[in-house]
């Protein structure tokens, strides 16, 4: 149950989708525009995730594509006016950018590794330090805090290291309960616990007392058992109740986790303004568990009018005033 006491963070993915791209126009920018207009009215500050990697593949082919000169350029000028308005961004890493391609006008995905298990320790170093050093170079100032892309934040003995060593030291990468059985994209979270936060130093799924790291998960739901059914009816029907910014799509799961869920299970999920999920959004706030601290995320992507209409309702029938980044909840629990 989201009261006048509670804290929300608002954190959003900034990536663009992994099928069919989408572009920069529709899948950053507008939806962007409407978030922060919304913030700048209610007073809330959000933690963008930028994925970084998609910045420097652009940098890295703009002197044989000029295009993508041209949009790493406007991706640059935009993250420095959310760092000016007062959001924090936060490094996403997706590091399928190191193997994707350009080729005929859009982003070619197909062969590429999806999650940093899949690379060397030495190349896990080197994508971390890259990537979020594009981050400080756009923004003046070097990110604090991580979330792993997919959520595929394990093996993080690999990891943590390279992160400590960019000053990165706070994780928001877990949805306690969560599990999606997936060989390129799967995450385990069943074993992690049900707490607004905690200090861990091996995996950010085991508390440790004096550990390194401070992980800020993001607020867990159970979604209805008919969740991906009306899904699957969207799909083929053609038919959404909200339509999203996004005018790409997304990496689709393997056949195992697609039976799973339709059996009804797989229902853990992230509490999310995107569409569909922000669905659930009002009930869980009025009736869910009473914690001091609720995260919830999202992806301008998959944001619509109706989802961001949903939210702001939420804060206005709860009466929320306190809202943090998650850099500022990290320094706030850890003072306490």
């Amino acid at each position: 149950m989201i009261t006048r006491d509670t804290v929300l963070v608002l954190s959003q993915d900034y990536e663009l989708f992994f099928h069919r791209s989408g572009t920069i126009d529709k899948c950053l920018f507008e939806p962007c525009a409407a978030l922060l207009e919304s913030a700048g009215r209610y007073g809330y500050r959000i933690t963008f995730y930028v994925d970084a990697g998609m910045l420097v593949r652009m940098q890295a082919l703009a002197p044989t594509h000029p295009r993508l000169g041209t949009e790493a350029d406007r991706i640059r000028k935009h993250l420095e006016q959310i760092a000016r308005a007062g959001h924090e961004v936060g490094l996403h890493v997706h590091p399928h950018w190191e193997d994707t391609r350009w080729a005929d006008g859009e982003w070619q995905f197909a062969g590429t590794r999806y999650s940093l298990r899949e690379f060397a320790d030495d190349e896990v170093a080197d994508i971390v330090a890259r990537y979020a050093r594009v981050l400080a170079d756009a923004c003046g100032e070097p990110p604090v805090s991580y979330r792993a892309g997919g959520f595929c934040v394990e093996p993080w003995e690999r990891l943590g290291p390279a992160l400590l060593a960019c000053g990165i030291d706070v994780d928001s990468s877990v949805v306690p309960g969560a599990f999606l059985d997936d060989p390129v994209k799967g995450f385990d979270f069943r074993a992690a616990p049900r707490d607004a936060c905690w200090r861990f130093g091996a995996s950010p799924c085991v508390p440790e007392a004096d550990g390194r790291f401070l992980e800020i998960p993001v607020t867990p739901q159970r979604l209805p058992f008919g969740y991906y059914w009306g899904r699957l009816a969207e799909k083929v029907t053609g038919r959404r109740r909200g339509r999203p910014f996004g005018d790409g799509t997304g990496k689709p799961v393997g056949r195992a986790e697609v039976l799973r869920r339709l059996a009804g299970a797989s229902r853990e999920a992230e509490l999310s303004i995107d569409e569909p999920k922000v669905l659930t959004l009002p009930r869980l706030a009025a009736t869910g568990p009473a914690v001091p601290l609720w995260h919830v995320m999202g992806h301008p992507k998959n944001l619509s009018r109706r989802s961001l209409e949903m939210f702001e309702n939420t804060l206005r029938a709860r009466g929320i005033e306190r809202f943090e980044t998650v850099a500022e909840a990290a320094g706030r629990l850890r003072a306490s």
